[in-house]
């Protein structure tokens, strides 16, 4: 049984945070996907891509500014200055939104493979279950296998971190930070996207819209070269929907965005995100961590605000703790 002496379960912008901050401790990622990002996800249509999770982040923390400013210097992030919008009943009205956005580049992935650089991380390793050991962990994954270690922690979306820590009094936390679904769908367009008076546009929040929440033009964002329309349903929406097969919500939401934005498309996939954001993101934690045994701590963005920097401050924050307890 291998012995480790960090485990990190989850390869988000949460766990990279934490392992980045603990490397010369032998900490050690375990991730069920193939790569590292989470949510800063792209996926393959052809010879390009398309970020189907975050499309942008931004900054308001000076601790994740250095990393954003590390980012942008080795090219793994750009700004992204989108002309906005927002839906109205009657259309689209353009906003005065002047925000500064990034965007990894030429994907999302690519900031967190920037994140990833030189950490340990066993990827398609699907930890199940965590159990108290002695004085430490075990870990068991659904093949079976087994390690051990003296400190963990879990950066799962909170229901995934209920179901791994069933030993523990997870079921405040499981209560009271919620997440809500979206469904993604990518759809190829030669439409431009644009307000009622005709001016174009690069993005559009959904507002009050009962069915779509954000629309992204792809070739608005740096380094990108495709004619992709990205579009993120209203969580209320993906959850009545969230049993449905990918094909049946990919058509109703072509039909949303023909009938609100008047582009047409054909639709390249939908992504069902089953734990996408905090469902209130004004519900944080002190810190956005909690420590739940003398050595296994939870953090993730659902836990300060659910943004991309919420991500990346709560695993700053455990990794620090680990440090001074140290």
């Amino acid at each position: 049984m291998r012995h480790l002496n960090i485990a990190i379960i989850g390869a988000g912008v949460a766990g990279l945070a934490v392992a980045s901050r603990l490397a010369s401790m032998d900490a050690v990622i375990f991730e069920k996907s193939r790569g590292p990002g989470g949510r800063l996800a792209s996926k393959r249509i052809g010879p390009v891509r398309a970020d189907i999770g975050a499309q942008f982040f931004t900054v308001r923390d000076g601790r994740f500014q250095s990393v954003v400013d590390a980012g942008l210097s080795f090219g793994a992030i750009k700004p992204w200055n989108p002309r906005m919008g927002y839906l109205t009943t009657q259309g689209i009205d353009s906003s005065p939104d002047t925000q500064l956005r990034f965007v990894g580049t030429p994907y999302m992935n690519a900031f967190g493979r920037f994140l990833a650089d030189g950490l340990q991380i066993e990827t398609e390793v699907r930890i199940a279950n965590i159990q108290k050991r002695n004085n430490g962990y075990q870990l068991t994954t659904t093949k079976h296998e087994e390690f051990t270690a003296n400190k963990v922690i879990v950066t799962t979306p909170v229901n995934q971190m209920s179901d791994l820590l069933t030993g523990f009094e997870t079921k405040a936390i499981s209560d009271r930070f919620l997440m809500d679904p979206t469904w993604t769908l990518v759809m190829k367009t030669e439409s431009q996207l644009q307000d009622r008076g005709g001016t174009p546009l690069d993005a559009c929040f959904g507002g009050d819209d009962p069915v779509i929440d954000f629309i992204s033009m792809e070739r608005s964002k740096p380094g990108r070269e495709n004619n992709f329309v990205v579009i993120q349903s209203n969580p209320d929406w993906a959850a009545k929907h969230i049993g449905q097969t990918a094909e049946s919500v990919a058509d109703v939401l072509c039909d949303a965005v023909r009938q609100r934005t008047g582009i047409i498309g054909e639709p390249l996939l939908a992504h069902r995100w089953s734990f996408a954001r905090p469902k209130d993101p004004s519900v944080v934690s002190q810190k956005g961590i909690f420590q739940v045994d003398d050595g296994l701590w939870i953090a993730g963005d659902y836990l300060f605000g659910g943004r991309v920097e919420g991500a990346y401050l709560s695993g700053l924050e455990v990794a620090e703790r680990l440090l001074k307890s140290l």
